[in-house]
């Protein structure tokens, strides 16, 4: 009868363990994200300054978005044929 209650024991002090390890990842992965949307929007701010000063910089990327754009059309296509 011993054995079973320590059995018991062991696997819910291991249930226990592996939840904790799986929060301690998961707010590892949402601090992740986090600082992700944080830069991307520091950047984006800066980004958009810069976009009103600057009218050679509106050129160039503009024509980055078009040629991405295009780079991307042709990547669809080749998937079609």
């Amino acid at each position: 009868m011993r054995g079973n209650t320590l059995i018991e024991l062991l696997e819910k002090s291991n249930a226990i363990w592996r939840s904790y390890m799986m929060y301690k990842e998961t707010m590892g992965f949402v601090k992740g994200i986090g600082a992700g949307i944080v830069a991307s929007v520091a950047v984006a701010a800066v980004g958009s300054q810069m976009m009103k000063k600057n009218r050679h910089l509106r050129r160039d990327a503009h024509r980055a978005m078009h040629a991405v754009g295009h780079a991307m059309q042709n990547v669809e296509h080749m998937f079609k044929a």
